[in-house]
C-alpha cells in the first residue's frame, strides 16, 4: 500500500520547481497542484497572455485559494500531492501543512536552493525556448526580496542544481 503524502516545493521563479514536481509526481504517483497548473487550464478561455501585468498579478495572487482547495480535495480523494508553486511565504507553507494535518497526511518541504545567476540564465533561455509562461523581471526581483527562505525549524529537504534525483528521492 502506498503512503499518502503532501510534497511542498518552494523556490523562486525558474528554480526548476515544475521539472522537479513532475519527476516527484511520477515517482510517487502523485497529483500536481499549483498556480501554473490552474493558469494554464484557464489560459485560452480567459486570453491570459493578453492580460495586462497589473491584472495578471492580481489574478495570480487570487489563485492561491484555489491551490489550497485543490490540495485538500486531492488529499481527501486519497491522492498524494506535489505542490508546484513558489510558496515564498512561511504563511503559505503553514497553510499547506495545516491542510495535511487536518486530513491526516504527512507533509515534507522541499526547498530548491538555486543561485540567482542560474535563475537569471534560465529566464533568458526561456525567452528563446518559451517552454514556460514568462515572468516579468520585476517579479523575479520582488520574489528574491520577499522570499522567506525555509529555516531549520521547517526541516526542509534541500535540492541544489547538482543534486542527483535518485539520491534526493531517498531523502524523501
Amino acid at each position: 500500500m502506498k503512503t499518502q503524502k503532501l510534497y511542498i516545493l518552494c523556490g523562486e521563479a525558474f528554480s526548476g520547481k515544475s521539472t522537479l514536481s513532475k519527476k516527484i509526481a511520477e515517482h510517487f504517483d502523485a497529483k500536481i497542484v499549483g498556480r501554473d497548473e490552474i493558469y494554464f487550464a484557464m489560459e485560452k478561455i480567459l486570453a491570459l497572455e493578453s492580460t495586462p501585468d497589473e491584472d495578471d498579478i492580481s489574478l495570480w495572487k487570487n489563485m492561491w485559494m484555489l491551490v489550497l482547495q485543490g490540495v485538500k480535495n486531492q488529499l481527501l480523494l486519497g491522492n498524494s500531492v506535489v505542490i508546484d508553486d513558489n510558496c515564498l511565504y512561511l504563511k503559505q507553507r503553514d497553510q499547506l501543512r495545516s491542510i495535511a494535518k487536518e486530513v491526516g497526511v504527512r507533509s515534507t518541504l522541499i526547498f530548491l536552493d538555486i543561485p540567482t545567476e542560474i535563475l537569471k540564465d534560465r529566464k533568458e533561455q526561456n525567452k528563446i525556448s518559451k517552454t514556460r509562461h514568462d515572468v516579468p523581471s520585476a517579479w523575479l526581483t520582488e520574489d528574491s526580496e520577499l522570499f522567506e527562505k525555509p529555516t531549520e525549524v521547517e526541516n526542509p529537504t534541500i535540492y541544489k542544481p547538482n543534486t542527483s534525483f535518485d539520491d534526493f528521492v531517498n531523502k524523501l
